[in-house]
C-alpha cells in the first residue's frame, strides 16, 4: 500500500495541472476574501466590521473555490487514467483495484492537509491585512478555531468524493463538468430556494460545519454544525462504498 501511495503522491505532484489549479484557486481565495470584508469591494456586506466572528468568516468563505479544487484534483486522479490509456499498467502493477482505490483517496487526504494550509495562510494573512485596512475587527475566537478545523475535514471530504465520482465515471469531460455543473449550478440554486432539500445537499452540510449559513444568506436555513458533519460523512461513505463496490467490476477499456 505504501508503494502505491508513494505513486499517486509523485503522479499528483509531477503533473503541471496540479500546480496550475492551486495556483488559480488561491488567487481565488484572494478575491473571495476580499469579497467578505465589508468596505474592501461591497459597502453592504453581510458582517459588520466590529464582529468578533469577521476574521473566522472571512477565512471560512476562503474555502469556496478551495473545495471545488479538492473534488476536481479527486476526479482527475481516476479519470486521467482513463483518458491517457494509463489504467492498464497501474491495474497489472496492482491487480487489486480496491487497493489502488484506496491509495488514490488517501493521497487526496493527504494532498488537502497542504492545501488547506496554503489556503489558511493566504486567507488569514489577506484577511487580516484587509480587515485592518478598514479599521475593523481583527479577532481570533472559538469560532475561528472551530472554522479551521472544519476546514480540514471538508477538504479532506470532497477530495475522497471527487475520487469516487471519478472511479463511477471515468469520461473525464463527463466527470469534470458534471460536478462543476452540481457545484456551481445546482446546489447554488436549490439551497436557497428550496431549503428544506437543499439543506440536504454536500454543500450545505459543508457550509454548516464551517458555520458559514449567514454568510452565504442561509441564515437558520441549514443544519446543525453536528448534523452537517453527520451528513458530509454519510455522502463521503457511501460515495466510497458506491465506487469499491463497482470499480473491481467494471471493464477498464
Amino acid at each position: 500500500m505504501k508503494a502505491l501511495l508513494d505513486a499517486e503522491l509523485l503522479k499528483m505532484r509531477s503533473t503541471r495541472a496540479t500546480a496550475l489549479l492551486v495556483l488559480a484557486t488561491l488567487v481565488l481565495a484572494v478575491l473571495t476574501v476580499a469579497t467578505t470584508v465589508p468596505g474592501v469591494i461591497e459597502e453592504n456586506a453581510w458582517i459588520s466590521l466590529d464582529d468578533p466572528d469577521l476574521l473566522a468568516n472571512v477565512v471560512g468563505n476562503g474555502f469556496g473555490a478551495p473545495l471545488v479544487l479538492m473534488t476536481l484534483l479527486g476526479v482527475l486522479a481516476f479519470t486521467q487514467e482513463f483518458r491517457y490509456g494509463t489504467i492498464t499498467s497501474t491495474y497489472l502493477g496492482e491487480p487489486r483495484r480496491t487497493r489502488v482505490l484506496v491509495a488514490k483517496g488517501l493521497s487526496l487526504a493527504l494532498a488537502s492537509i497542504v492545501i488547506t494550509i496554503m489556503t489558511l495562510a493566504v486567507s488569514v494573512a489577506c484577511g487580516i491585512a484587509l480587515i485592518r485596512s478598514q479599521d475593523g475587527n481583527v479577532t481570533v475566537t472559538g469560532q475561528f478555531w472551530q472554522t479551521v478545523g472544519a476546514g480540514f475535514v471538508v477538504m479532506a471530504a470532497y477530495g475522497v468524493v471527487g475520487v469516487a465520482v471519478g472511479a463511477l465515471v471515468p469520461n473525464q469531460i463527463a466527470a469534470v463538468v458534471g460536478v462543476l455543473i452540481w457545484m456551481l449550478a445546482v446546489e447554488q440554486m436549490v439551497i436557497p430556494l428550496f431549503p428544506e432539500v437543499g439543506r440536504w445537499m454536500p454543500f450545505a452540510a459543508a457550509s454548516s460545519l464551517m458555520q458559514l449559513g449567514p454568510s452565504y444568506g442561509f441564515d437558520d436555513q441549514l443544519l446543525s454544525v453536528p448534523m452537517g458533519g453527520l451528513v458530509l460523512v454519510g455522502y463521503t461513505a457511501a460515495a466510497v462504498v458506491l465506487a469499491l463496490g463497482i470499480t473491481p467490476k467494471r471493464d477498464v477499456l
